[in-house]
């Protein structure tokens, strides 16, 4: 019997690790992998994601997009540049049906609304930025009610004043204050979901510190130019590598910086098995086969109808009829009491005292998960060394949030 109980025990955390076979992005230019604009040399944190996982990629990003294209003027580009609410009505009209236990939606938006609300100047900085907040929340949350999606990773904004487009700036220090400001109030929101949200996981990327610490320790990660925008510092005629320089241009990523931030991903265990990108895992060639599933099609830029927003009235509509004393967003009955998240799709079957034994092995090692005290932050042993940064998911921490 004790020997059923040791196996049972350390056949828990293997269970906990589900397959994940589709990446869902909505965002900018940081995750446009050419619905508008492609803007790097190499391969997006996506695309080397979706190779690490073996996952089908989906990317509805736009260079450009903000949240909710209706706080802003009106576009004045020739081509409309789909915001994450127009994205997520894209994403409802191709009736994938992917398996939501399957799949991982990824949110990496703010800066064009950081940009945008200072060229607006009206109302109150904090009142705006918690105003982009609040609508990457409702995403998440209509995602979550209309495609059953309960695994979520949401990026927070770059340092904006390590950015070379503001770099030398009088604007510097405004910039990094919003940004700051921004990805704390984010933070906020995901711990909040987190702690309240029912049946719900979601990591949060802080890209900021990650930034933070390839700018301040570049040679770690190979790269010999954090400062410089490479296509300014070589234009085009240099022998330099690319992918040794941390921006691509005044405001975007190198490939390579791409490529880190996915093995940051990959190594945290985040929705996957902990595991590093192989050095020699070639997503370029993998991308330039016609039917690479790591490939995301390109979709075509439409503004939304406010279908989503009808489908979760009628949906509202429905619980209050149903049962009125169901919360309509999901959250827990009480303001004090955390839900009780995840589990385990299926049990092995050793008989009845075997399953008893790994739903208390599972109980506690969930427990032991909501006691972590970190976010999705660069911590050190990206790489197993010592000086590289990484972040480490949590999801269900304990928050007066």
């Amino acid at each position: 019997m004790f020997k059923l109980l040791f196996i049972s025990l350390l056949l828990v955390p293997s269970l906990l690790a589900e397959a994940i076979k589709n990446i869902i992005v909505f965002g900018d230019s940081y995750s446009d992998v050419g619905n508008y604009q492609r803007l790097t040399n190499g391969p997006l944190w996506s695309e080397n994601l979706a190779a690490a996982w073996d996952a089908s990629l989906y990317s509805f990003a736009f260079s450009g997009a903000v949240c909710n294209n209706s706080v802003y003027p009106k576009q004045t580009s020739k081509q409309y540049i789909p915001s994450i609410e127009d994205q997520l009505e894209m994403y409802y009209h191709q009736n994938l049906n992917l398996n939501p236990q399957e799949t991982v939606v990824a949110i990496w938006v703010g800066v064009n609304d950081i940009y945008k609300t200072f060229e607006m100047r009206e109302g109150e900085q904090q009142a705006n930025l918690k105003r982009v907040v609040d609508c990457i929340s409702s995403n998440v949350r209509n995602a979550r009610r209309i495609f059953s999606t309960n695994k979520f990773i949401v990026f927070g904004v770059p340092p904006l004043e390590k950015i070379p487009y503001y770099a030398d700036s009088p604007l510097r220090l405004s910039r990094e204050q919003a940004a700051n400001e921004l990805n704390e109030y984010l933070l906020k929101e995901v711990q909040k979901m987190n702690k309240h949200l029912q049946s719900v996981d979601i990591d949060f990327m802080d890209i900021h510190q990650l930034l933070d610490h390839i700018v301040q320790k570049p040679n770690s990660f190979n790269i010999k130019n954090a400062v410089d925008a490479y296509w300014d510092a070589c234009q085009g005629q240099c022998s330099d590598d690319i992918n040794s320089y941390v921006w691509w241009d005044k405001a975007h990523l190198t490939g390579g910086v791409h490529r880190l931030i996915a093995d940051s991903i990959a190594q945290s265990g985040s929705f996957a098995t902990e595991m590093e990108i192989p050095k020699d895992l070639d997503v370029n060639a993998l991308l330039n086969n016609a039917d690479s599933k790591f490939k995301s099609p390109r979709y075509e830029a439409k503004a939304n109808t406010g279908e989503i927003d009808r489908l979760i009235e009628k949906m509202n509509e429905e619980k209050q009829m149903g049962n009125p004393n169901i919360k309509i967003d999901g959250e827990a009955e009480q303001e004090g009491i955390t839900k009780e998240k995840g589990g385990i799709n299926s049990y092995v079957y050793f008989g009845v005292a075997a399953t008893v034994i790994v739903c208390i092995g599972f109980v506690l090692f969930n427990k032991r998960a909501k006691n972590r005290t970190s976010h999705l932050a660069s911590l050190s042993n990206l790489l197993k060394k010592e000086d590289r940064g990484r972040f480490v998911p949590l999801r269900n921490i304990d928050s007066d949030v």
